[in-house]
């Protein structure tokens, strides 16, 4: 199969064409995909109307896939299943635990960052989309720190942040996870500054997963978090996606911060089934057994 790069922002987001996942990737296939996911950090596939199996062979080309907690959805463990539809076909009730949890992706983070090892990519599937609202922005973390003076890189390249989803879930609400899952996922100490493996661009690596910089008071690093939040957000550096049905769209969360946007969940269903490729701890090299180095 032909298959087409076209830049969507450049050097930012792409969206590849002429091919069809159902029937798999050869080699070559591959290889041009990850090549362009190399220089585009978010890469937009429309109409791929796929099913779990087609999704996890997909993602599994990048390499090893994180496994999921039970959702009460059912499914491979391999998928998270994003969606505000319960078991029972109904809409989640506003308010409730599903549309509690689901309400945390609407703030900017990257995914898995509050693993030792942290989420290398993810792939989000559109299985059903609602007619308005419910869209999914991204900034690209490599051009907001490019944007900042060499003497403010320089400090933060020496700094260190722990991200903790205990802190980032508790902003919703203390009463989501339970003691079993509080344990399975304690803090984590990542850089403020993350090097891409094959193209060696630094990018900002934050979001609401991180919850204060080591070696400074909290209210004092949070306010340094916050504040190089809204820098590496502003405007020219967010592509907003608008979903079609059946798109599929992947992004580098070494690079990029993410969130989705809000949607009337009362009226519409918004089903988004998401496979996330894990990390390699030989491309974090802070990392020394789960430690800081």
């Amino acid at each position: 199969m032909s298959v087409s790069v076209t830049r969507l922002q450049p050097d930012f987001v792409a969206e590849i064409g002429g091919l069809d996942l159902r029937r798999g990737t050869d080699d070559e296939t591959f290889d041009t995909v990850l090549a362009a996911f190399h220089e585009h950090p978010v890469l937009v596939f429309h109409d791929q109307n796929i099913g779990d199996a087609q999704q996890i062979a997909f993602s599994r080309r990048f390499g090893v896939l994180e496994r999921n907690v039970t959702d009460g959805l059912g499914g491979p463990p391999e998928i998270a299943n994003l969606s505000n539809v319960e078991a029972d076909g109904t809409l989640a009730v506003a308010g409730g635990d599903r549309d509690k949890f689901l309400s945390g992706n609407q703030n900017w983070h990257s995914d898995s960052s509050f693993k030792s090892v942290p989420a290398m990519a993810s792939i989000l599937s559109g299985r059903e989309v609602p007619p308005e609202g419910g869209g999914t922005e991204f900034t690209d973390m490599r051009a907001a720190w490019d944007a900042l003076p060499a003497d403010r890189q320089a400090e933060l390249e020496r700094r260190t942040a722990e991200h903790s989803f205990l802190y980032s879930q508790g902003k919703i609400s203390v009463d989501l996870m339970s003691e079993e899952e509080v344990a399975a996922v304690p803090p984590v100490h990542h850089p403020l500054v993350r090097i891409h493996p094959e193209t060696g661009r630094k990018a900002l690596y934050i979001g609401r997963h991180a919850s204060h910089i080591l070696g400074r008071p909290v209210a004092d690093g949070r306010a340094l978090l916050a504040e190089l939040l809204a820098e590496a957000t502003r405007p020219e550096l967010v592509y907003r996606h608008r979903w079609r049905q059946h798109d599929l769209v992947m992004w580098d969360n070494r690079m990029v911060l993410h969130r989705g946007r809000a949607w009337d969940g009362s009226r519409y269903a918004r089903v988004m089934h998401r496979t996330t490729i894990a990390g390699r701890a030989e491309d974090n090299p802070w990392i020394v057994e789960d430690k800081v180095a």
